[in-house]
Parts: structure tokens; sequence; C-alpha cells
């Protein structure tokens, strides 16, 4: 399961809460190890917006304006 967390300064180390909706699904206790795969969301979100192809679209859009706002000028 995947979720946004704010880390927060705990001693001399960075700690993260984990979400009350995520215990309960994931069944969570504290006996439990985890795996956490970290990535700061800047990164991630242009990882996900290439993944679906909206930055190639955007540069495809920004490319069409272009040529509409030549045409305009060639009137």
């Amino acid at each position: 399961m995947e979720t946004v967390v704010k880390p927060k300064k705990w001693g001399n180390s960075i700690g993260i809460i984990i979400p009350k909706e995520i215990i309960e699904k994931e069944d969570i206790t504290l006996k439990d190890e985890l795996v956490v795969y970290v990535e700061k969301k800047k990164k991630l979100d242009k990882k996900r917006l290439m993944k679906e192809g909206y930055l190639e679209m955007k540069k495809d859009l920004e490319a069409i304006n272009k040529e509409w706002e030549k045409a305009d000028y060639e009137e």
C-alpha cells in the first residue's frame, strides 16, 4: 500500500508516521517487521506522470500550440 508521509525529527534520526488506515488494513502490530521503500514525492510524481504519458502529451501540446500561434501570425 502506498501513502505520502512527512518525516519528523526523532533524536538524531528522522521518523515517519504510518497512518491508522494502513495499520488497520495491513494488520500491522509492534512485533511485525516492515519493508519501507523511500522515494521523494517530487521524483515519484514525475516518474508516475512519465509512466502515464502525461509529460509526452504536454510536449505534444506545446508543439501544437506553437503551430497554432505561427498560423495566427501568418494570416
